[in-house]
């Protein structure tokens, strides 16, 4: 492929339209159309407390119409903002939890034929309640504590029951099984 031009369709404070022009491996010019951030990453966390619970949200998402249960996540949005200090505010913003423990798990993308979002996994750990959490601005969500051991099986009864599931709670579940493994926990 060769590099062609970029150029911005439209924009708003969170993300862009994008068109970009290149040249394929097959020698023809391509257009391609694809939203893109500011900042790419953004952060996903499982939250684990001393007693094996699991901060989960069930939250409204307007693009849906919908609520979806999620894990707690957000934007790296922060000028000089670590994504460790993103993954710490983001779930105290939501679930009200401070994390003494926050692990990287994982970077990969989200849906790269769409997005340049690039999905970090955190696992956190040694929480600690500082508040109720529920989000910020005009963020509607609800905070429910599930047993880690008992995760999967409250995901998946919730897509059986026809109620809508962020994939990306899966990944970051394994990822979080394997992490313990590991770890002996």
């Amino acid at each position: 492929m060769t590099p062609g031009t970029v150029s911005v369709v439209w924009q708003c404070p969170f993300w862009r339209v994008e068109e970009c022009t290149f040249t394929g491996p097959d020698g023809r010019e391509r257009t391609w159309y694809s939203a893109a951030r500011p900042n790419p990453h953004t952060v996903h966390m499982l939250g684990l407390t001393a007693d094996g619970m699991v901060p989960v949200l069930r939250q409204w998402r307007a693009p849906l119409d919908d609520w979806v249960w999620e894990l707690p996540a957000g934007v790296c949005d922060r000028e000089g903002e670590s994504l460790t200090q993103a993954a710490r505010r983001e779930l105290l913003e939501e679930t009200g939890f401070l994390a003494g423990r926050v692990e990287l798990l994982f970077t990969g993308t989200v849906s790269p034929g769409f997005t340049n979002e690039l999905y970090n996994a955190f696992l956190c750990r040694e929480l600690t309640r500082q508040s109720p959490g529920g989000g910020t601005g005009g963020e509607r969500l609800v905070v429910h504590l599930v047993p880690f051991d008992a995760l999967e099986d409250h995901f998946m009864q919730a897509v059986r029951s026809g109620e809508l599931v962020d994939a990306k709670v899966l990944t970051l579940l394994l990822l979080a099984r394997r992490a313990l493994e590991v770890d002996g926990a």
